[in-house]
């Protein structure tokens, strides 16, 4: 497979421009009456997992995309829901993992000791996570729970979170079922 270049990305882009129709900045659609109602969708980085194709989103959809490898729950991601429902105003939270993620592949011992035989002086690595599980619906389950108690996520955002596994072979969404943890 070749590889992208950024000179490659820039001709693709002004290809793109070329027929690009601009968006309302915020401030405009504001004045205009404009209400936001995003849902927002973590998921993994894998290029293979485009939300975008496999939701068929639309600009008018207020989807917003947050990517990190294996789309895990990660404090990093609440600060992101709490930037969003503050100037967003988010109605809901759509976790998806996928099939064959490489998380599943690979532990978190096995890449923090990757990572310490690199780097031998730096203990901090020890206490990292960097989200690898064994069970794909458990982890589902388990980003859902994080959402649904922790105290930045309000209660009507939290009970409107949902989670799915999303086949890379077929294409298809399984909704992952959460029950509340008592």
């Amino acid at each position: 497979m070749p590889i992208i270049t950024p000179t490659a990305l820039l001709e693709r882009n002004k290809k793109y421009a070329e027929s690009h129709q601009g968006f309302p900045i915020i401030a405009e659609a504001v004045a205009n009456g404009g209400v936001f109602e995003a849902t927002l969708v973590p998921t993994c980085v894998d290029f293979r997992v485009n939300p975008d194709h496999f939701l068929r989103t639309k600009p008018e959809d207020q989807i917003l995309v947050a990517r990190n490898p294996a789309g895990r729950v990660v404090p990093a991601f609440l600060q992101e829901v709490m930037l969003f429902e503050a100037f967003l105003g988010l109605t809901s939270v759509v976790v998806i993992h996928h099939t064959d993620c490489g998380a599943s592949h690979f532990k978190d011992d096995d890449i923090r000791k990757f990572h310490k035989d690199r780097l031998p002086d730096h203990s901090e690595i020890d206490h990292m996570v960097f989200g690898a599980f064994d069970n794909l619906e458990q982890s589902v389950r388990d980003d859902i729970h994080i959402l649904k108690t922790s105290p930045y996520i309000p209660k009507k955002l939290a009970d409107n979170c949902h989670g799915f596994v999303y086949d890379i072979k077929t294409g298809l969404l399984t909704p992952v079922e959460y029950e509340t943890h008592v």
